[in-house]
Order: C-alpha cells, then structure tokens, then sequence
C-alpha cells in the first residue's frame, strides 16, 4: 500500500525541512513548499491524502489552502498552531490544531490508522 501523500505548507524553510524530514522518517509521502501559492497550485494538480499548513500565515491564506483542500476531495487540512484541544475549531471541520512534530504525527496516526500501525516512530 502506498504511503499517505502529505503536503506541507510552512511559513519557514528551516521548519518546513524539520517538519518535512519528521514525516518522511515516520514513512510519509512529503511535498513542502513555503508558498501559499505554490501549496494551491500543488493541490490542484496533485491529490494529496492530508495539507499540513503552519500558523505564520495570515487567516486569509489559510482559509484559501483550507477552502483549496475542502474542494479536492475534502481533504483533512491539519493546522500546526499551538491550539489546544479545547480550542473553537469545531469538530466536523476536519481541521485539526496541534502543536510541533509530535502533535503532527499523532494527528496524522489518528487521520490514517493502518498506516501508522505499521510505520516506525520517528523522534520529534
């Protein structure tokens, strides 16, 4: 089975690499970018099974990679932001508020459980 296809959106290259190089050791299909732009021209040419967006954008960007998401395939978008659980994002929105490595690959087991079954456990 292949692995899940990640896209990952991050405001900094440095963090895009650290996030990047976490999910492919955790058996991800990664493709990162920087760019909004570029992430929404990602998405509309390729399907992707998850878009990882970082919090650095504005609400309008992330509400753009969120709308671009819902429309292929309404796909989950997973928001790296610091949020808690108790946070406003309601449930059904298929958004998830996490924060760091750790909190990515526990939202991304959750999103595909057979496949983080059988994957090792990357350090965070």
């Amino acid at each position: 089975m292949p692995s899940p296809k990640i896209l990952c959106v991050s405001f900094d290259r440095v963090v895009s690499e650290s996030r990047s190089s976490s999910l492919k050791e955790a058996g991800y299909d990664v493709t990162a970018t920087t760019n909004i732009k570029e992430g929404l021209g990602l998405l509309k040419r390729d399907r992707f099974d998850a878009v990882i967006v970082g919090h650095r954008f504005s609400a309008e960007e992330k509400y753009l990679l969120a709308v671009g998401a819902k429309e292929k395939s309404n796909t989950p978008l997973v928001l790296v932001c610091g949020a808690t659980q108790d946070s406003e994002i309601p449930a059904a929105s298929r958004v998830y508020a996490l924060e760091g490595n750790t909190g990515l690959l526990s939202a991304l087991s959750r999103l595909f459980p057979a496949e983080s079954a059988a994957r090792p456990q990357a350090a965070a």
